[in-house]
């Protein structure tokens, strides 16, 4: 069970394929969100060489400016820098495997790649993860004497926006708590290493921060990632702490029961790395919760703590299994010097008894069974809680259908007390954890598969900030016929927005002459017009033929029942709320337009 890394190369190069290829299918296949499009739109005004007021997160705009300008403005290519930067987080690991281990940092490898929230976020424009993976990179560089690269990746990190600043304080408390509790914690730091990477941090800073100078503002907004912070203090959202805990425990069980098991082992065995990460990660979570425009994706940096303490613990239990042994004792009778003539039966013959070790079995396939036991039991249990979310019962059988559920848990709880008590404690240890492992596993990927929307159809996620976007084939369809019919090439209409602030919308309409409004003008004529349903009339249905169509979804998680929630668990759907526009084109654009007769 012992790790050598050159042995290894083959499955860190396995982690990291397996990560990249679940941030990269189907990548362009969801719409961006409006949050999303803010930051994309800024890309393809930079490269368009448009006036562009650049974000706080001048990185993701000017190395997507620089995607676009190879690949083109495409959904996929807007997503490709998180997707590469989440990728690359999964080689973090080994940029700290003499302090974590072989085993520990391999495993961290693989759950980083597979973990539901890092693969979310990292399929998102504009998403945190980008300073995540920038910092741990520039943090693990810093302290393996690679300098230069320390430095050009931290001044990647400057250049992420507000999200760099919760990870580092973050960090800053609990490197100062862990310290209190643990004053054998110590952070490296040589002033003869600082110049080089300082250096580096700012010529990245400049030349990539001011897009090779071409986009100086980048400098500026960079810096205006701080007081970006302090100005959504003022800013409120429907996501709740509540729900922002739920995100942890439906996505990240597996992670959050071993890291709490972990946790618990300090009070028996002090490890000054662990109270660390248990600082990092309460921190992480503390200032989440505290920030008054919270979102989902503010739990990033809780993620790192949370899954290097669970493969800490795994590990613990990925062990060779050993052979069953019990204590015997061995009757040794003793010689006696007796007379030829005199008779002592076996009953009344002195003996001494010698204790030893038996091994009773290899302990395989009673270790295997039990485990095929709980997974067993569990996977039973899933099925009734299926059964339970997905169909209308009555009381009597609703209730008999919860009594099944959890009787099941409780016969798999006696299985291991009487297995441990008639057999082997390790053998009931371990089989039953296994079994758990492997269930909480395939919920994960599962989990992983609902994150990374590698369904068929769009599910209802956390992860996404706002309100998620409606694919409108069909209205690209009707607008683009409309073109043909009347102009006989694609995208010649003009195109007036009226009303409507969606940026989700002015990125799908990229291609097109788009103008924004915000009264209506019949005497301009506009080819098309796109409202909300405010906005009618007379006069405009005299002149334009109008169809609705769906802009927004917005997920109801505050008003959602209980059993809508158990729904969720198993199919992630949820009623969402709708908001519509009104597409309007004008009445000559039609083939039929001259045909007078009713």
């Amino acid at each position: 069970m012992d790790f050598n890394l050159k042995n290894t190369k083959l499955w860190f190069g396995l982690a990291f394929m397996l990560g990249l290829v679940l941030r990269l299918a189907r990548l362009g296949a969801i719409p961006l969100s409006d949050a999303e499009a803010a930051w994309a739109l800024q890309s393809l005004n930079l490269v368009r060489g448009l006036p562009v007021e650049i974000g706080p997160q001048p990185g993701y705009v000017n190395l997507t400016a620089l995607f676009f300008f190879i690949l083109q403005s495409s959904n996929f290519a807007a997503r490709l820098l998180p997707a590469l930067a989440g990728s690359a987080l999964v080689l973090a690991p080994l940029l700290f495997r003499e302090r974590l281990g072989e085993k520990v940092t391999l495993a961290l490898a693989f759950a980083l790649a597979l973990d539901p929230g890092l693969v979310a976020l990292s399929r998102q424009a504009g998403s945190p993860i980008l300073a995540v993976t920038t910092l741990i990179l520039a943090w693990g560089a810093w302290r393996n004497g690679f300098l230069r690269l320390a430095g050009f990746l931290a001044g990647l990190a400057l250049l992420s926006g507000s999200s760099l600043w919760f990870g580092a304080l973050g960090l800053g408390l609990a490197l100062l708590l862990a310290r209190a509790f643990a004053p054998e914690i110590s952070f490296k730091f040589e002033k003869e290493h600082v110049r080089p990477a300082a250096l580096f941090a700012l010529g990245t800073y400049l030349v990539l921060g001011s897009f090779f100078l071409l986009a100086p503002g980048g400098l500026s907004a960079s810096l205006a990632s701080i007081p970006a912070i302090f100005t959504a203090l003022q800013e409120l959202t429907d996501v709740t702490a509540l729900r922002m805990l739920s995100a942890l425990v439906f996505y990240q069980p597996l992670a959050l029961i071993l890291a709490l098991v972990q946790l618990g082992r300090l009070r028996s065995q002090r490890n000054a790395m662990v109270i660390f990460l248990g600082f990092w990660l309460f921190a992480a979570i503390l200032l989440a919760l505290a920030y008054p425009a919270r979102q989902i994706s503010h739990l990033a940096w809780a993620l790192i703590p949370l899954w290097v303490l669970a493969t800490l613990e795994v590990v613990r239990w990925v062990q060779p299994i050993k052979p069953v042994i019990e204590m015997r004792a061995e009757r040794i009778p003793e010689s006696l010097h007796l007379n030829e003539d005199a008779f002592v039966s076996p009953a009344d013959q002195p003996t001494s008894f010698n204790i030893h070790p038996v091994k009773v079995s290899d302990g395989i396939w009673e270790t295997l069974g039990m485990a095929a036991l709980t997974l067993i039991l569990i996977s039973f249990a899933w099925l009734n809680f299926i059964g339970i979310s997905l169909h209308t019962f009555d009381q009597p059988t609703l209730q008999l259908r919860w009594l099944v559920t959890i009787g099941a848990l409780i016969l798999l709880a006696l299985s291991a007390i009487l297995v441990a008590f008639g057999w082997s404690t390790r053998v009931a240890a371990y089989g039953t954890l296994w079994g758990s492992l492997t269930a909480l596993s395939l919920y994960s990927l599962a989990m992983t598969s609902f994150s990374a929307n590698l369904h068929p159809a769009p599910s209802v996620e956390m992860w996404p900030d706002g309100p998620q976007a409606i694919p409108a084939p069909i209205l690209l369809n009707q607008i683009d016929d409309l073109s043909e019919f009347s102009h006989g090439s694609a995208q010649a209409l003009k195109i007036t927005l009226i009303g409507i602030e969606s940026p989700a919308l002015n990125w799908l309409l990229r291609d097109w002459q788009l103008s924004e409004a915000q009264a209506l003008s019949i005497a301009s004529a506009p080819d098309l017009l796109i409202t909300n349903q405010s906005f009618t009339g007379p006069e405009l249905e005299t002149a334009y033929r109008g169809a609705d169509f769906l802009l927004r979804l917005y997920p109801g998680w505050n008003q959602a029942t209980s059993a809508e929630w158990l729904r969720w668990i198993v199919l992630h759907e949820l009623p969402q709320g709708q908001e519509p526009v009104l597409l309007w084109a004008r009445s000559d654009l039609f083939p039929d337009s001259q045909n007078l007769v009713p």
